[in-house]
């Protein structure tokens, strides 16, 4: 018999024997053990790998709202500490496209210490001046608890965003406004500020330290041109890209600086890995939490796998001596049982798939698992499930699961056909 035919043969018994008992009653418990226990465990990886990779996607989006992926940084002064203007010409402008390509952002950034007071408390920060773009303001509009984002105009005007805690600590509220001091040669300057809106990106440390104007508010307070701040972030790449990206501008700007030893560029260029290295060290700790859950849910899934073969080759013993007794060979009885495992898989899938992608669309529209933001920057259970994942859970759990049934299947060879037509 050659090999098509053996495997056509074994997808027709397959689909002719029943899984039900001969009385014609309801699955057996092994039976439905088995598809409970497949559906479980498939239910449990696909869950927890979305809540991780969820969790880890919000917590580096939180991350780049506040240091981008690739940052580059003029040197600082020896006398002062304070880091040096840094010009986002055409020319380093253009040498960052050739190097990132299309989809990246890049944005001119400018940070300067301040000290905002009212006339009963006062709170030491960062005030961050970015340009008027959407890529820029993005981060900061979508964690708004109240009031807007400051407008694009030529006014005079200066515009605020501050978090919710530098609010609370101050006692302030959108629509207030807010004196802001800056020190700089052991001089004084102050600005009064309009607060046109609060933030909780629920990312304490940052929160508190950080707070948002347009850069061109802090480009007239330090009298310089509108191509001028203090870093350059560079947002929008793949993942597997940034560490590349930065060697290479790194590798551009010092062949400039050599080529063109009357207007170096020396700059520092660091990537969100290196300024947030404890934030991205610990969720990548979690990938070992979601390798060990897949582990275990695939043992329970075999177990019952397994169990239920042996069930099924109980059922099925007097079939068996038929079938040996015609002629079948104990390859083909095997592939059929394999088989027939494989449809309790098939089912397990489809009801564990169910109930995971139900569960993450729900968790995903609607929040309903809460989280203290206190200790895990989120206020609620962020869920993330990529096509990739999905895929290899799926076609990983068929795979496996046609190869560990191979091993117990061998049991068929040893039932004789003679005893076997005559088992009660």
């Amino acid at each position: 018999m050659s090999r098509n035919l053996r495997q056509s043969a074994a997808w027709y018994l397959c689909r002719k024997l029943s899984m039900r008992p001969s009385d014609g009653r309801g699955l057996p418990p092994g039976v439905v053990t088995a598809i409970a226990g497949v559906a479980l465990s498939v239910a449990i990886m696909l869950t927890s790998m979305a809540v991780v990779y969820g969790f880890k996607y919000s917590i580096v989006k939180k991350l780049t709202g506040f240091h981008a992926q690739i940052t580059l940084t003029a040197p600082e002064t020896a006398d002062t500490g304070m880091t040096e203007g840094l010009r986002l010409t055409d020319s380093l402008t253009s040498l960052i496209s050739d190097v990132c390509g299309p989809g990246h952002t890049a944005n001119l950034v400018l940070m300067q210490p301040a000290v905002l007071k009212t006339d009963s408390a006062f709170q030491g920060l960062m005030l961050k001046g970015i340009e008027y773009h959407p890529s820029a303001w993005q981060f900061v509009e979508q964690n708004l608890v109240a009031g807007r984002i400051p407008e694009p105009t030529d006014s005079t005007f200066n515009e605020v965003v501050l978090s919710s805690a530098t609010a609370r600590a101050l006692s302030v509220k959108e629509g207030d406004r807010i004196m802001a001091h800056f020190i700089e040669n052991e001089s004084l300057r102050s600005r009064r500020l309009d607060i046109t809106g609060i933030y909780d990106s629920h990312f304490g440390d940052y929160d508190a330290a950080i707070a948002f104007t347009p850069i061109s508010m802090l480009q007239r307070l330090n009298k310089v041109d509108s191509i001028t701040g203090t870093s350059i972030e560079l947002r929008g790449l793949d993942a597997d890209q940034i560490d590349a990206a930065a060697r290479n501008i790194t590798a551009e700007l010092f062949n400039v600086s050599i080529e063109n030893s009357s207007n170096p560029m020396y700059y520092t260029v660091g990537t969100l890995r290196d300024k947030c290295g404890l934030y991205i060290n610990w969720l990548d700790l979690l990938d070992t939490n979601v390798v060990v859950i897949v582990i275990l849910m695939a043992l329970v899934a075999a177990s019952t796998l397994i169990s239920s073969l042996f069930i099924i080759i109980l059922q099925r013993v007097n079939t068996i001596g038929l079938l040996k007794a015609l002629g079948a060979t104990d390859s083909l009885i095997r592939r059929t049982f394999i088989l027939m495992s494989q449809r309790l898989v098939v089912s397990g899938l489809l009801i564990g798939n169910a109930l995971a992608l139900l569960f993450i669309f729900v968790q995903d529209k609607f929040h309903l698992l809460p989280l203290d933001p206190e200790s895990y920057y989120l206020n609620y259970v962020p869920v993330k499930l990529s096509v990739t994942a999905w895929l290899a859970v799926n076609i990983g759990a068929v795979v496996i699961s046609a190869l560990i049934l191979i091993l117990p299947s061998h049991i068929i060879a040893k039932i004789s056909p003679a005893k076997s037509i005559r088992y009660e």
